[in-house]
């Protein structure tokens, strides 16, 4: 209660202060300016429009928006959430490397043309390990990898299992992830 006294304080200070009342200087002089000849090559007498910039007002408000508790509460979520997403991604690239292994060792070996074949998806290393805040001030991870689908061949399911698998196709993968109760969700 105290912080949001002392900061609309702050505020209505900036407000009333002469430096904010100079900025409406602008107007009146826009407003009594001798109005040039349509024909004339004199500059403007206004560079940038008062509309579009922000007072330091307003600039005050927007930080004090920003500053609420529950926003200070994230941000501090955030710096945590940050911190632990590198260990994330290694995890979620060795969850990668064992869905891998047993896909292989559940290959359903179809017959074609005398050979035994098999499709199976494979993956490649975590390739982009990024976190960011949203706008709003939420834990946001991004992990990007290649996942491959892999056809195999052989005279028998022994030697296709040991054969070179050849790259039928190639995804590039982004995933999602939220930061929620202490830890990365999916």
């Amino acid at each position: 209660m105290g912080t949001a006294v002392a900061a609309f304080a702050f505020v209505a200070l900036i407000g009333a202060s002469p430096g904010c009342a100079q900025s409406q200087a602008p107007y009146e002089a826009a407003s009594t300016a001798p109005v040039a000849a349509p024909d004339s090559t004199a500059p403007a007498a206004t560079a940038a429009s008062p509309a579009t910039k922000k007072t330091l007002g307003q600039k005050v408000k927007s930080l004090v928006a920003k500053l609420t508790p529950e926003r200070i509460k994230r941000d501090i979520e955030f710096r945590k959430a940050s911190a632990l997403f590198p260990d994330f991604c290694k995890h979620w690239e060795q969850d990668l490397h064992e869905r891998e292994v047993n896909n292989l060792s559940k290959l359903q070996f179809v017959p074609k043309e005398g050979y035994e074949t098999a499709t199976y998806t494979g993956y490649g290393k975590v390739a982009g390990c990024e976190s960011h805040q949203s706008k709003d001030g939420y834990s946001i991870g991004k992990i990007s990898y290649e996942e491959f689908e892999y056809y195999i061949a052989g005279k028998s399911e022994d030697e296709a299992r040991h054969a070179q698998p050849k790259t039928v196709s190639d995804t590039h993968t982004t995933e999602i992830f939220r930061w929620d109760n202490g830890k990365w969700f999916y």
